[in-house]
């Protein structure tokens, strides 16, 4: 297990194989699922290029670019608060929570400093401790064109000793001018039990036995695990079912309790974000079990109405609208 990097061992020994030969390359777009360890292994990897022994990417732990990552292996950063890189070396930025998409700003700066402040502008300087520089732009999918075209200089032609990564989920997201520049990381869902070792070693379960009724259901994702092994997670679905399968439909009521299930975690947005993405992954389940039914047609256009509903969650559209809208599709295909 590579830097508590769980599930991805060929692409850990491609990075390897790459590294010992010199030919690593400069620009990585790395694609998949959410919640497969994307974001992670960019940083395990950030860690293993900065480490000024350069010990084949295996982190030494005792170097001084090691210890400001805490030692060996340390990757577990706070991403859900303002993040605050612990090397000088290492630069992140991210989709805000209260945008829809990433600001051009966190790459080349404001109007009043372009060109002068931003990603861009730090990966160009020298580095600080004289080794190389790492940089991680996440929600790529959430690129304008205008901030993807604010990076193609810097993709093309990365400073010398410097390695960009950018994640997101899928290359047809990107445009045609990112993606040529970028070498593409495909990163498979988890494993079922990758999946259920993590949860079993971070104390979400107790034992793998415990996950078997939905580890499926998570489709190798370990946030949607997480959120599948909450105790509340049954009378959700409960809840949600007794909606979904009464004879005579009703949008209002499904829209008024999808609103109560999600207003009830307070005004975090990431948070209400969530648990209507996990109400929608529910439907979701019992839309493909309606489909082995003689209405699989009908079922097939709910399961379409629900995937375009968890799209424009992705995209930052309003909660309420799209749980209105949502609500009321489905009841025109239920007629």
């Amino acid at each position: 297990m590579w830097q508590k990097i769980q599930g991805h061992d060929t692409i850990v020994e491609r990075f390897r194989r790459a590294f010992e030969r010199g030919r690593l390359a400069g620009s990585f777009l790395f694609t998949g699922p959410p919640g497969v360890g994307k974001r992670r292994f960019a940083f395990a990897l950030a860690v293993g290029l900065l480490c000024l022994k350069k010990d084949n990417l295996n982190p030494c732990g005792t170097c001084d670019s090691c210890k400001l990552f805490g030692g060996r292996g340390s990757t577990d950063f706070d991403f859900e608060s303002v993040f605050l890189s612990p090397h000088p070396d290492l630069y992140y930025v991210a989709k805000p929570p209260d945008k829809s998409s990433l600001p051009i700003e966190l790459l080349i700066g404001d109007r009043e400093h372009r060109g002068r402040a931003g990603l861009c502008y730090d990966i160009s300087r020298k580095p600080f401790l004289g080794h190389g520089k790492v940089a991680i732009i996440n929600d790529v999918d959430f690129f304008k064109p205008e901030g993807a075209n604010a990076l193609l200089k810097t993709l093309e032609e990365p400073p010398p000793d410097a390695v960009l990564i950018l994640v997101g989920t899928s290359t047809a997201k990107q445009l045609p001018t990112i993606r040529s520049r970028c070498q593409i990381v495909r990163f498979s869902p988890l494993p079922p039990e990758v999946l259920s070792a993590i949860l079993v070693e971070q104390g979400i379960i107790s034992s793998a036995e415990q996950a078997k009724p939905w580890i499926l259901q998570a489709e190798g994702s370990l946030d949607q695990a997480k959120e599948l092994a909450d105790d509340d997670i049954n009378l959700l679905r409960t809840e949600l079912m007794r909606h979904l399968t009464v004879p005579s439909w009703n949008a209002v009521a499904l829209a008024a309790k999808l609103n109560g299930l999600v207003e009830a975690l307070g005004k975090d947005a990431p948070l209400r974000r969530r648990r209507l993405r996990l109400l929608l992954g529910l439907a979701i389940e019992h839309f493909r079990s309606e489909m082995q039914s003689d209405d699989s047609r009908w079922a097939a256009r709910r399961l379409e109405r629900t995937l375009d509903a968890l799209e424009h969650i992705d995209r930052n559209v309003n909660l309420p609208y799209i749980i209105e809208a949502w609500s009321v599709a489905l009841g025109k295909e239920h007629c």
